[in-house]
């Protein structure tokens, strides 16, 4: 499995839900992620960011490399400007879609399983009227 290809797999299938219709769905890449998010909330009041998916062996005296992966989607509101307009998405609600749409989600990517065990983290306040929530979800793999 290609972590690069599954991590655009799980951000196109964000994509797709209708919820976040025109709201930006990015894929963490090194660079400047964090001004594009800051910009995405300035501009939008919301922003969902797909982190690169993480690899842990469980097979160590294996020599295929067969484990957990690991992808963590995380949202960004500015609640106080976003929920200006009705009908806008809360971070909340749109963890809660994530979490339902990615259960059982199997992109298309050799190797990997579907995603399952869907947690939402405890909203955190990042600073400047901005929250944040994390999804995370599990699959097995074979890279």
């Amino acid at each position: 499995m290609d972590l690069q290809t599954f991590q655009e797999a799980v951000a196109a299938r964000i994509r797709e839900i209708p919820l976040l219709a025109a709201l930006p769905v990015r894929e963490e890449q090194l660079g400047n992620i964090v001004e594009n998010v800051q910009n995405d909330v300035l501009q939008n009041k919301f922003c969902v960011v797909v982190g690169a998916a993480g690899f842990t062996d469980e097979a160590p005296d294996a020599a295929t490399c067969y484990g957990t992966v690991r992808i963590v989607v995380s949202v960004f509101e500015d609640p106080e400007m976003n929920r200006r307009s009705a009908g806008n998405p809360t971070f909340l609600n749109a963890a809660q879609e994530i979490a339902k749409a990615l259960k059982l989600f199997k992109p298309n990517v050799q190797g990997a399983g579907s995603l399952t065990s869907p947690t939402i983290s405890e909203p955190s306040d990042i600073g400047d009227g901005v929250v944040s929530v994390t999804v995370t979800l599990t699959t097995k793999a074979t890279l």
